[in-house]
């Protein structure tokens, strides 16, 4: 397949635009960039998926999501308490329909691979094959796992270890590229995060791992357990990081998520991550433009966007995620914006702030699969996940009281 015509932005640090492009895709991989009319000389017998002279951008990661409240739209919850009832009065049901919503609405925002982190008491056991099933229906890339608070009890913490491992085990048999099982972990305490390691590394659960900052007052100082070892992990929540854990977390090479919406900017550091936490399942909001700095920020927001989370990404999903090159994984989405001016890696921030980072997704593709295309999604039938969501949100509703 050739997409094309449309406005390329290869993506990466250093992102290239070019003009009247196409993208040639053979499998679930990109394979050749560049002049649209000569990749349609040399092979004529490809179809082709028409960008219209849209913009095509490799899509987005949101690296720390909660799918399951979805449903909590509406319920103004805000203290954590609230949070951990709703939770508990998740069911199977909330949690496939839910969460299905929810990565469609993040689908239609261009994001095309989510960090899921979940919790659901009532219906622990299977719980993530109902997120693997959402993934897996819409087509998008997902990775999740069950958090383990340290103040849950010993045995619910096992109980969620071995959920998180079963799917890892099952996805393994199933060769899903798409899918993702991590162990997950929702720290409060210093003491708390070694235990957690300890037990996560003692249940032999694969790595990798997502790390939730549950407020961290108490995470102080320099961590007086054993030094990190294993592959990178995921820590959501850096704004309530202490700067001796993102310190430590940046040495070994991890990766730290922002999760504060409309907050962005009020940190320059571009190296963070960003997730949609429990809100709308989409980007942050972009930099105003003509306000003082605009342009700094549209780079450090293009860099959080689509860089940050995707480097992380792809030690998971495959080389290259998050560039439009050959060789790297076929996530593509095609946005409706069709500036009169200049669009090229100079005028990209402007562009930025004036309005590419909230224009329309008319079209995207994952792993060589078009799920949408223009305005449509193909993979499921989106009136009636909507219908269902809202039914599972009554009956959750009631039970809230």
């Amino acid at each position: 397949m050739i997409a094309g015509p449309c406005r390329v932005i290869r993506g990466g640090p250093s992102p290239a635009v070019l003009e009247h492009a196409g993208v040639r895709v053979a499998g679930s991989h990109i394979a050749q960039v560049g002049p649209l009319a000569p990749l349609l000389a040399a092979h004529p017998e490809e179809n082709v998926w028409d960008g219209g002279g849209r913009v095509l951008l490799p899509g987005l990661v949101d690296a720390h999501a909660h799918l399951a409240r979805h449903l909590a739209r509406g319920l103004g919850l805000e203290r954590e308490a609230d949070w951990e009832c709703y939770d508990r009065a998740l069911a199977p049901e909330d949690v496939l329909w839910g969460s299905m919503a929810a990565l469609t609405e993040a689908l239609r925002h261009g994001i095309t691979t989510v960090y899921d982190v979940h919790r659901s008491a009532s219906c622990l056991d299977l719980s993530l094959s109902e997120l693997a099933t959402a993934g897996q229906r819409l087509g998008v890339r997902l990775a999740t796992c069950y958090a383990v608070d340290e103040r849950d009890a010993p045995a619910e913490r096992a109980a969620a270890l071995r959920e998180s491992a079963s799917l890892a085990r099952d996805l393994r048999r199933r060769r899903s590229g798409r899918l993702l099982a991590m162990a997950g972990m929702r720290a409060r305490t210093w003491s708390g995060l070694d235990a957690l390691l300890a037990e996560v590394e003692a249940s032999a659960h694969p790595a990798p791992l997502h790390i939730e900052l549950a407020g961290a007052a108490h995470l102080e100082g320099r961590w007086p357990g054993r030094a990190p070892t294993g592959p990178a992990r995921l820590w959501s929540h850096a704004e309530r990081a202490p700067l001796a854990l993102v310190s430590e977390a940046r040495e070994r090479g991890d990766t730290l998520a922002w999760a504060r919406p409309g907050a962005w900017d009020q940190d320059s550091d571009p190296s963070l991550a960003w997730g949609s936490d429990d809100g709308l399942h989409a980007p942050p909001r972009p930099p105003e433009p003509g306000v003082s700095g605009a342009w700094r920020q549209a780079e450090v927001y293009y860099e959080r966007a689509w860089v940050s989370g995707a480097r992380f990404a792809a030690q998971h999903f495959g080389e290259g995620l998050g560039t439009i090159e050959p060789g790297a994984p076929a996530d593509l989405v095609l946005l409706d914006y069709h500036p009169a001016t200049d669009l090229d890696a100079d005028t990209l921030p402007a562009h930025i702030a004036a309005g590419l980072a909230r224009a329309p997704v008319s079209g995207a593709m994952v792993a060589g699969e078009v799920l949408m295309d223009r305005g449509v999604i193909r993979t499921i039938d989106e009136a009636e996940v909507a219908g269902r969501a809202r039914e599972c949100a009554r009956r959750l509703w009631r039970r809230l009281g």
